[in-house]
């Protein structure tokens, strides 16, 4: 895992963010918010706590792996607000077309424009390095991501998959 300093992360400063590359004693707090994120479909489906528990184990270890093989020079940052931990952001920046392979957001930090600030972190530094673009995917059902996405001038490309929306910004 990559951990280099984010690029120009002072601007996030005056609007009480920091980010700060993610460590081994993150991991806790990641798979708490992996597990929440990703495990209420299932517990909605009827699967009892402790089978989602395992199963939300296994897939953030798959997930891992995915994205160290898809993006082995890719960032891991932590977003802090005031010191506490409110997201985990992972970018490569290793070509000229950037990718945002994971923006995950604590659920109590979601829905107070975290998201955006973020985003517009990302895309400034994206045009102050001189990146041709930023691509993602996101789930098609995770319509909060995809309106944030939308709203930050992302645009819809053809996908590759049937589970995801790939989407590309450009500068200008």
């Amino acid at each position: 895992m990559k951990s280099s300093v984010p690029p120009s992360s002072e601007t996030l400063a005056p609007q009480g963010l920091a980010l700060r590359p993610v460590t081994d004693a993150d991991a806790p707090l990641l798979a708490r918010w992996h597990a929440q994120f990703r495990g209420e479909a299932f517990l909605q489906m009827g699967m009892g706590e402790a089978q989602v528990a395992v199963l939300m184990a296994d897939q953030l270890r798959l997930q891992q792996i995915h994205f160290a093989a898809a993006h082995p020079r890719a960032d891991h940052w932590l977003a802090l607000r005031a010191d506490e931990p409110v997201g985990r952001m992972i970018v490569d920046r290793s070509r000229p077309d950037w990718r945002l392979v994971d923006l995950l957001l604590a659920r109590e930090a979601r829905g107070a424009g975290l998201g955006s600030r973020l985003m517009t972190w990302l895309q400034t530094a994206a045009v102050e390095a001189g990146a041709a673009s930023i691509t993602l995917d996101v789930g098609f059902d995770n319509a909060p991501a995809l309106a944030l996405y939308r709203k930050a001038g992302f645009v819809e490309e053809p996908s590759a998959t049937e589970i995801a929306v790939a989407m590309r910004w450009r500068p200008g």
